[in-house]
């Protein structure tokens, strides 16, 4: 398939002076296989200026610990941190570090890992546990999916290593199913699908969270199963599992409808949502319909309908967690199944704005279990907008 990309005016100066730093980009997968309590294992890819993947070197790596099998919940189960990746692992109720070489993208397991999480969790084979991280990289916050919910908080040291602070885990309403800090570092955003219910929290200085006065949001007519803000943290959108879509005004911690929100896209589901590196679109996983949506935004951030639909590339992939290269120039979907690479697989599509957006090819990962998490490095970076010809 052609790739289509227009890369903004912003983006193509980057590439023009930056060359180096775009060739070492990576794309991590947590496997979340289980079996014992080592099973799990992160796949792990470089991909170049044209979105090509190629295996790095001594992938995939053990994580220590052991996932759930590809279950539902939890789209955020990876994630990077400065020069750090952390997966979590479901089965065992572990977060393992990794230290990320930039030259070449392999992993190197912290000294410690896999940690802890000391929340219990008695449903591992049907649920996740996600994580987030403040900015600044000084905090990690692990949710639980499993039947209590519990959020476990870690500090983070300069090696990577991880200790669990004073009075965590803190019991949560419920299990949750999707993690994210404010671009401030000063909130802590939970979705609770089984209670219908957005949880916010502020973040202390030391790590430890405070709900927000006025949370849980409770939302009608579906619950939120994944959230994520712009650049400037001034919006938040939430998908579903269903075809709703919200979109919010958040300031100072609060959250205030979008003119107009929810949104009734017309899918059967809107698993996730990732915002792309300029905040003009916003994709969605349709789990149920086996493609990923874009939807242009306009200028109050507001969906605009109907979005524009690509199949995730095979039979009943399943596309889940998404990801966003560094420069925005492509999404990365972790498809739960793809009948014909037998097993999860990651879908690569090329991004310029909404209305050019394509499949660019689908990518086995090896790995027998559903994959539903994925995360590039460098993380997403926000970029100016294109800059449109009058």
């Amino acid at each position: 398939m052609q790739k289509i990309v227009k890369h903004s005016i912003w983006t193509a100066a980057f590439l023009a002076f930056f060359p180096i730093a775009l060739s070492a980009q990576y794309l991590y997968t947590n496997n979340d296989l289980a079996g014992g309590n080592t099973g799990n294992t992160i796949s792990a890819y470089s991909f170049d200026a044209v979105g090509g993947l190629g295996p790095i070197a001594g992938s995939p790596f053990a994580t220590g610990g052991a996932g759930s099998g590809g279950c539902w919940d939890s789209a955020t189960r990876i994630i990077i941190v400065n020069n750090f990746l952390y997966a979590s692992n479901s089965g065992s109720n572990t977060v393992s570090a990794f230290a990320i070489d930039p030259g070449s993208g392999f992993l190197t397991p912290v000294l410690g890992s896999p940690f802890l999480t000391n929340a219990f969790n008695d449903s591992a084979s049907g649920s996740g546990i996600s994580l987030a991280a403040t900015p600044d990289g000084k905090y990690l916050y692990a949710g639980s999916a499993g039947t209590l919910g519990q959020i476990t908080i870690y500090s983070i040291d300069a090696t990577g290593a991880l200790t669990i602070v004073d009075h965590s885990p803190i019991a949560a309403d419920g299990p949750m199913s999707s993690l994210k800090v404010s671009p401030d570092g000063n909130y802590l955003v939970a979705t609770v699908p089984s209670a219908r219910e957005l949880s916010v929290y502020v973040i202390r200085k030391n790590g430890n969270l405070h709900e927000s006065h006025g949370y849980p949001y409770v939302f009608t007519p579906a619950p939120a199963t994944s959230v994520d803000f712009n650049c400037a943290g001034t919006l938040l959108y939430a998908g579903t599992a269903s075809g709703t879509i919200y979109a919010f005004n958040f300031s100072s911690g609060k959250l205030s409808p979008v003119a107009s929100s929810p949104y009734a896209t017309g899918l059967a589901s809107n698993e996730v949502v990732a915002l792309s590196a300029d905040d003009s679109t916003l994709f969605s996983s349709n789990q149920a319909g086996n493609s990923v949506t874009a939807f242009a935004l306009d200028p109050n951030g507001g969906l605009m309908l109907p979005g524009i639909s690509v199949d995730a590339g095979d039979t009943n992939p399943y596309p889940g967690g998404l990801a966003v290269s560094s420069d925005g120039a492509f999404l990365f979907a972790a498809d739960l199944n793809s009948t014909s690479i037998g097993g999860s697989g990651v879908s690569v599509f090329t991004v310029s704005s909404a209305e050019q957006f394509a499949l660019l090819s689908i990518n086995p990962t090896g790995a027998a279990s559903g994959l539903q998490s994925l995360a590039v490095y460098p993380p997403k970076a926000c970029v100016a907008p294109a800059v449109k010809a009058h």
